[in-house]
């Protein structure tokens, strides 16, 4: 199996996650909740994610494809994390929503992209129809990296997200599947 390859030529490994990432999810999402702009999650909340304790992770890909969690490994460092947790409601469980994270320095890469491209291919082979996401308005990152794997800008909430003194719209983005 041919492994992908970063921005600088090296490979890294996309896989599902297993109870042993949860300090390492844990520690990514620690990273990124105190960075205004870059999740929805204060540092507060950190503690209560599920993808940050080992049973939650180890229930995740074995509830038969209503939530999966992977994540991207680099020389044995969790770089990345993706997850896809179905709508928990009847009428709506053709839809999934998606969270990606990566620590700094796997960040511009081409890590997320693969992630997100693992992501789509793992919705679509649970029969999903359609992912959706919530971004930041301000995260021009994120949002040009959800457009280069076909999400649309479908929503917008304004003032939804309070960061520092001031709030910021939150943009819902969705992408259909085959």
């Amino acid at each position: 199996m041919d492994l992908p390859v970063d921005a600088r030529g090296a490979s890294f490994l996309i896989r599902e996650a297993v109870p042993e990432d949860a300090p390492a999810l844990g520690a990514i999402l620690a990273e990124l909740a105190p960075i205004d702009g870059f999740i929805l999650l204060s540092p507060e909340e950190v503690a209560g994610e599920p993808s940050a304790h080992g049973g939650d992770v180890m229930r995740a890909n074995a509830c038969g494809g209503r939530w999966l969690l992977f994540v991207a490994e680099q020389d044995g460092v969790v770089a990345g994390m993706v997850d896809l947790r179905a709508v928990p409601l009847r009428r709506c469980a053709h839809v999934c929503e998606l969270g990606i994270g990566l620590r700094a320095g796997f960040r511009d890469r081409g890590v997320g992209k693969a992630l997100m491209e693992h992501a789509i291919r793992a919705a679509s082979a649970q029969g999903f129809r359609k992912i959706r996401l919530m971004v930041i308005a301000s995260n021009t990152r994120a949002i040009a990296l959800y457009r280069k794997t076909r999400f649309v800008e479908t929503g917008r909430f304004r003032d939804e997200v309070r960061l520092g003194r001031g709030f910021e719209d939150l943009l819902v983005m969705e992408r259909t599947l085959p």
